[in-house]
């Protein structure tokens, strides 16, 4: 598992500021942790949320091991039997578990009480096994042609990297390249430019050589930039003020590109946050991205597209929540007063 870094320190700025409110976030992830609970199905999902229990389950299983509560634990593995369920294995067509359903999975196998063998672990290497490298491609290809963009692609495909790189598939550094290619096409004519770039951040820090000099792209809109690059980049599309502040862009260019808004939505600054703390060396810009992320969680656990202004709910925006924000006993450590510095789906139109 990831270890969370937490770097607090004194800021002065004419005296001293920058309250933690460690509650905002303990209670963020208790309230959408429990309306998952409370709201999961007897099969195992969510209503309206089928094609994205993987997310949930991933979260699930964070907001258990921030907390220890087991019902958390109980709900993921019934996601994850769900899953099971609904998959059929096979290679080279876009068939199988979609990269957040073998994410999810490879989660609940980390939380398990023998990480190196269960059966979430055994499903995940089963279902990666039979792949070669034109076997990945031609699943990248597919999606390619079913989505008719790269971002979408890019989603699945980063957490295809992470979860065979889990399990340590010979061809892991295909889907890892294939990160890569895909990040090379995004432009802001993509639905989710931003959040491509962070998840592209997310599964390369955590696969292969990491964030190394390797070259996105030697044309186009990505000619030249490195690996090492990208974070510098993704904290660039952090909102520096306004009525969306510490909340994410959605596109390159910073406009409303045709959506009600230019930032402020959830799954940008979910993503946002993953990928600036896989990388390492953005934790103010994490903590401020945190915090409004848990003030959009509603009192009964609701979590809508956007954080200020919601117009869509769906049990995929808590799951993928509690993904991003940190170990509440982390945060109680620093007290009232304490000071700090440091799918892709459902947009509206």
């Amino acid at each position: 598992m990831l270890k969370l870094r937490y770097v607090f320190v004194l800021v002065l700025l004419g005296g001293l500021v920058g309250v933690a409110d460690a509650s905002l976030i303990d209670d963020a992830i208790v309230r959408a942790g429990d309306r998952l609970v409370t709201d999961q199905g007897g099969n195992g999902s969510w209503l309206g949320a089928g094609g994205f229990t993987g997310a949930i389950v991933a979260g699930l299983v964070n907001g258990y091991e921030l907390t220890g509560t087991a019902s958390y634990q109980t709900a993921a593995e019934a996601g994850g039997d769900f899953i099971l369920d609904i998959t059929a294995y096979g290679t080279g067509s876009f068939v199988g578990f979609l990269g957040d359903e073998a994410y999810g999975l490879t989660r609940l196998s980390n939380a398990s009480a023998n990480p190196a063998s269960n059966n979430w672990r055994t499903a995940v290497g089963n279902f990666y096994s039979p792949f070669n490298s034109a076997g990945v491609s031609a699943y990248v290809d597919s999606m390619l042609t079913f989505y008719g963009e790269e971002s979408t692609p890019l989603f699945y495909v980063a957490q295809h990297a992470l979860a065979s790189n889990y399990v340590n598939n010979a061809n892991k550094g295909d889907w890892r390249q294939s990160v890569i290619e895909l990040l090379a096409g995004v432009d802001d004519t993509d639905s989710y430019p931003v959040m491509s770039l962070a998840t592209a951040v997310w599964a390369l820090a955590q696969t292969g050589s990491g964030l190394d000099t390797t070259v996105v792209s030697a044309t186009g809109d990505w000619a030249g930039v490195q690996l090492q690059d990208l974070p510098g980049m993704l904290a660039g599309h952090q909102v520096a003020s306004g009525g969306f502040a510490d909340s994410f862009y959605w596109n390159l260019g910073h406009t409303t590109g045709g959506a009600s808004y230019d930032s402020g939505y959830s799954e940008d600054t979910i993503y946002g946050i993953l990928g600036l703390e896989a990388a390492g060396g953005y934790d103010a810009e994490v903590l401020s991205a945190r915090q409004v992320l848990a003030s959009g969680v509603d009192i009964n656990g609701d979590v809508y597209d956007h954080i200020w202004n919601p117009t869509s709910f769906n049990y995929v925006y808590a799951g993928e929540t509690l993904q991003a924000l940190p170990e509440p006993t982390i945060l109680g450590m620093l007290g009232v007063g304490a000071l700090l510095m440091q799918r892709r789906r459902r947009r509206q139109p």
